[in-house]
């Protein structure tokens, strides 16, 4: 009998691709999805469920592309934690389980030492401290439950569409914004959403024992920003724009960050750009869930994330990542190639840009 398959996070740009290549080489999954099955899930080739309908079911396998997306920064480690406790009911006992993870648990802009294992806890965004969490949780479930357990560290997943990196550069171009950093490495670190697919489907079927392993995938890391950048430029009919090196600047410390936050006097001021640090931010949220929950509700009705030093910040996180100064390699299982060249990728986001 094949070994059943779940797909936690299916609706996703990663999820809605590997389950178009299981379908094309006949192997069925289940997709597990929150929203309607006709907004989440092309075809009828998979199955699609939420996880109140999988309450009780286990599959031999499950692949967890899932984190949260949705709700205030205070409130993403108990979404994440729902998330992990959703994927732990779903997988047997001796099962496996492939958890989809980001070069990011090395920090948001990889300015962290990068290794091929486990990852150290961070103080960071959001984003980056539920990647975190879900590599540690399943590492001790993978001890107490004898798991095959897969980690796999995604670099800048691109493509067609792609709603991270492909349509906020069409926007970045068409607007006149930065979409790079003058004379800097700039890593893209990139990989095409069809090779990790291609590699998620490669893992699916190879026989692993129980332990864990850990793979990097960035088939693209030493293809420089500009190197994706300038024809798209060329096709939009635009002229990129590069930021200087001097305005962006390398990641703060705690006191650095304290100090730039404190230098204002109003309260709100003060707390909002708390929030909008990475580190110290993420000390303030911890604070913030230990309130009562009538303190939580107010701070949800008085207080808005959005503020113009939280853009700021947004801003220096995603021209460090264009500036690329540390590349995130690629360490993937033998016998498996990617699909897509650099220039069959770059092609396929061209047409679709010539489509839209």
């Amino acid at each position: 009998m094949p070994d059943s398959i779940a797909v936690v996070g299916a609706a996703g740009f990663v999820g809605r691709e590997l389950l178009r290549q299981l379908e094309a080489n006949g192997t069925p999954a289940t997709a597990v999805v929150r929203g309607l099955r006709e907004l989440s899930l092309d075809g009828e080739f998979h199955d699609a469920r939420s996880p109140d309908e999988l309450k009780g079911t286990r599959f031999d396998i499950v692949v967890n592309l899932a984190y949260p997306t949705s709700g205030l920064p205070f409130d993403q480690p108990g979404l994440n934690a729902e998330i992990l406790r959703t994927v732990k009911s779903l997988t047997k006992p001796g099962g496996r389980l492939i958890q989809v993870s980001t070069a990011s648990v090395f920090g948001m802009t990889l300015d962290r030492p990068i290794r091929v294992g486990h990852a150290p806890t961070l103080r960071d965004m959001p984003y980056v401290e539920s990647k975190i969490e879900a590599e540690h949780e399943f590492e001790r479930e993978q001890e107490a439950r004898e798991l095959s357990l897969d980690i796999l560290r995604l670099g800048n997943v691109w493509g067609a569409a792609s709603g991270a990196w492909a349509l906020p550069i069409v926007q970045r171009l068409v607007s006149g914004r930065p979409v790079g950093v003058a004379d800097v490495p700039s890593f893209s670190n990139a990989t095409d959403v069809v090779n990790v697919a291609s590699y998620l489907a490669f893992l699916l079927h190879r026989d692993h024992p129980p332990g864990v392993r850990y793979h990097h995938l960035a088939e693209f890391s030493r293809v420089t920003w500009p190197m994706w950048i300038d024809p798209l430029a060329d096709a939009l009919g635009v002229e990129p724009v590069w930021a200087d090196p001097s305005t962006i600047t390398g990641p703060a410390g705690n006191r650095q960050e304290v100090r730039a936050a404190l230098a204002t006097i109003s309260p709100r001021t003060v707390y909002r750009r708390f929030a909008a640090e990475r580190a110290v931010g993420s000390w303030t949220r911890s604070a913030i869930r230990q309130l009562p929950a009538t303190a939580r509700g107010k701070l949800r009705s008085d207080l808005v994330f959005a503020s113009e030093p939280a853009v700021e910040r947004l801003e220096q996180i995603v021209l460090s990542i264009f500036a690329g100064y540390q590349e995130f390699a690629t360490s993937v299982e033998a016998g498996w190639s990617p699909p897509l060249t650099q220039e069959e990728s770059l092609a396929r986001v061209l047409a679709w840009l010539d489509r839209r």
